[in-house]
């Protein structure tokens, strides 16, 4: 079952049995309330044109849509399939407010980028075992930056080259060595003695801050189940009173 589905489900088991309060109704003006003592759950629809509030035990969004079918905010949601992804973009305060760090796909991240390696044939020797303990042993995963940090710093058989215009140059197997090597070492001056520096070997995740590492989080996603199915009960309630 997947993250999303196990999120349905949890709703569904928490309004089982839940009762609906109409506090206003005034045109496109709404306020209904669900309450579900069992599992002590309550929700809380607000409407107004072309914006929805949706509130109680599991958090408050607001969502704003203008545009020439979404005046009755309600109409925009009935009947519809859940699309979290698609609906926290219409959320005032955008689509990040509800996106949080995901450690397992970090580390699906970081492992699809050795296999990589390993599969091309040009990760170096080791590479799978440092990896193991300078990254994915560590307990600084389970915090954002800290595991970002150790990405983004992690090198494994690195190796530079200093070259000067002069001909002369140098292999070194970090690239603090690399930038002393004129300095200390070669002592070139002048126009004739320009250094540069490449690397020639290793790995380390260079494209790191093109992961995606973040999901939406389970709080919002429930929102969404509940908005949609508290509408279904809301238009039944309506319908049985004109009968």
């Amino acid at each position: 079952m997947s993250e999303h589905a196990e999120i349905a489900r949890h709703f569904s088991n928490d309004f089982a049995e839940a009762t609906l309060t109409v506090q206003r109704e005034d045109g496109l003006h709404r306020h209904i309330e669900f309450a579900a003592p069992k599992s002590m759950n309550r929700l809380v629809l607000v409407t107004w044109p072309y914006n929805l509030l949706v509130a109680g035990s599991h958090g408050s969004y607001h969502f704003e849509r203008y545009g020439q079918d979404t005046e009755d905010m309600f109409a925009w949601l009935r009947g519809l399939r859940v699309d979290a992804d698609s609906w926290s973009s219409k959320l005032v305060n955008g689509h990040y407010s509800v996106r949080e760090y995901d450690r397992d796909r970090l580390v699906g991240q970081v492992k699809e980028r050795v296999a990589e390696a390993i599969r091309d044939d040009w990760a170096p020797h080791g590479l799978r075992a440092a990896v193991r303990e300078e990254i994915l042993d560590s307990h600084l995963l389970d915090n954002e930056g800290t595991a970002l940090q150790l990405v983004s710093e992690f090198e494994h058989g690195v190796k530079y080259r200093s070259e000067c215009s002069c001909g002369k140059g140098a292999d070194h197997d970090d690239y603090s060595s690399a930038v002393c090597w004129n300095a200390l070492t070669h002592k070139g001056k002048g126009d004739d003695h320009k250094v540069s520096i490449r690397r020639t070997a290793g790995f380390d995740f260079d494209d790191f801050t093109e992961w995606h590492i973040h999901k939406l989080g389970y709080h919002f996603v429930y929102q969404c189940h509940a908005v949609v199915w508290a509408i279904g009960q809301y238009d039944a309630a309506r319908k049985a009173v004109a009968a």
